[in-house]
């Protein structure tokens, strides 16, 4: 429920034009009744603008795209990657990618896969790893295109899971 709540958040950034840029746990805050705020759109990037140039790294580098590590362009498709890393982050407790240095870690993003999550946690469904897959794909041409597909992509597994109990 809560990663369809960011999933919806951010959507209405993106169609807004905002590309956050360092998506984060530390940048998602909860109310008293739970429900999840993106904070600190100091490094956000509004599409008609030049002032961030492609060739900037900014952003917190476990939670960074292929591309933002590299100082690639980015757009709407790297926010959904850096989600996808908190959601196989909530799922087993551990970051999709970990290392000793920065440079592991970058490493890792740009080329090697992440764990499965069956293998982290035996328990969830398959369903959860077409998710983390399809966000955490390499290439942004991979990725889900928006958020709000991310968010149907988890209300269909929330909602099953809803009418079994």
């Amino acid at each position: 429920k809560l990663m369809i709540q960011l999933s919806e958040a951010l959507d209405f950034a993106h169609k807004s034009g905002i590309v956050h840029r360092d998506i984060k746990p530390a940048n998602i805050l909860l109310d008293d009744s739970g429900k999840p705020h993106i904070c600190d759109f100091g490094v956000a990037h509004v599409e008609m603008s030049t002032i961030t140039q492609t060739g900037a790294t900014i952003g917190t580098p476990s939670y960074m795209s292929p591309e933002q590590v590299m100082g690639k362009k980015i757009d709407k498709r790297s926010d959904i990657f850096s989600l996808g890393a908190i959601f196989y982050e909530l799922l087993t407790g551990r970051r999709p990618f970990e290392g000793e240095s920065i440079t592991t870690v970058i490493y890792k993003i740009v080329n090697e896969d992440v764990m499965p999550l069956t293998q982290v946690r035996k328990e969830l469904s398959p369903e959860f790893e077409e998710i983390i897959k399809k966000a955490l794909a390499k290439d942004p041409d991979d990725r889900y295109s928006s958020c709000v597909e991310l968010a149907e992509d988890l209300k269909k597994i929330f909602l099953d899971s809803l009418t079994i109990w």
